[in-house]
């Protein structure tokens, strides 16, 4: 989020000042609810230019698979069910996450992201150790920052918020069992580069 130096306004991503009235009040509000930040997540319009842009600079290997019907299930847009798709690339740069995403077929807060800000960071995935997701929820929503899009794949649930006033980002958490296992990729990248980082 850029800073407009000269009089000390803070400016979103369309150059907007950002009201800050209690913001730092907010923060620390919201450093209470997160432990950690468990990845990075970026859109993309094609995964595999992307993922040799990386692996050329030293990140990977990179776990590839689709999130899709009927794996894929309870997708809400802003509340509303809806159907959406995307590719995604998993890899660690030490104990963070990386994440890059391809949105495929359906409405989802990805295309919004391309057309809005092209590829770049779209959220960063928070832990939360101490409150469930529901508790996380209510405790977001008296801080202006709504569920904008969620959905489940397989046995893990996945929520985003909207932070971009706090953050300038998205803000993700991820609901899992203590026994989930992420399923096979469709493929590695580069091939034959499997890893057991990616188990959950």
């Amino acid at each position: 989020m850029p800073v407009d130096r000269q009089h000390a306004v803070i400016l979103d991503h369309k150059n907007k000042p950002v009201e800050m009235a209690g913001c730092a009040k907010e923060e620390e509000r919201m450093h209470e609810l997160f432990s950690e930040v468990d990845q990075i997540g970026l859109v993309v319009r094609q995964l595999e230019p992307a993922m040799e842009r990386y692996v050329a600079a030293g990140i990977g290997p990179w776990w590839v698979g689709t999130y899709a019907p009927p794996r894929l299930t309870d997708m809400k847009l802003r509340g509303k069910d809806v159907r959406f798709s995307m590719r995604v690339a998993l890899a660690f740069v030490g104990r963070t996450q990386w994440e890059l995403i391809q949105p495929l077929e359906g409405p989802s807060i990805y295309w919004e992201h391309l057309e809005e800000r092209g590829e770049s960071i779209h959220h960063v995935q928070l832990a939360v150790r101490r409150h469930s997701l529901d508790e996380l929820t209510r405790s977001l929503a008296a801080l202006n920052c709504p569920v904008v899009m969620e959905g489940r794949f397989g046995g893990s649930r996945f929520v985003y918020f909207d932070t971009t006033a706090l953050l300038g980002v998205m803000a993700e958490v991820r609901d899992a069992p203590a026994d989930y296992v992420r399923p096979e990729p469709d493929f590695w990248y580069p091939e034959g580069a499997e890893t057991a980082a990616f188990r959950r």
